[in-house]
């Protein structure tokens, strides 16, 4: 299966746990890329399969996949 690029959201009451919740998605697959712990953001890869359980995470308030950027052409 795939491996898509996406972001997850920490809910700011739970951004005292960040730690915790990081451990918790990447016990759910997520390889963890980057970690914003200021503004409450993860970012990494996880089988698409796999990306709804991202969601139960207590603390977590969305998982948003990467979008394809395209730049304007002249």
């Amino acid at each position: 299966m795939a491996q898509i690029k996406l972001t997850v959201l920490v809910h700011e009451t739970w951004r005292e746990h960040f730690p915790a919740i990081v451990e918790n998605c990447r016990r759910a697959g997520l390889t963890v890329e980057n970690e914003l712990v200021s503004i409450g953001v993860i970012i990494g890869r996880i089988e698409e399969g796999r990306m709804a359980a991202l969601a139960h995470i207590e603390g977590v308030s969305a998982v948003e996949p990467q979008r394809a950027q395209r730049g304007i052409s002249r």
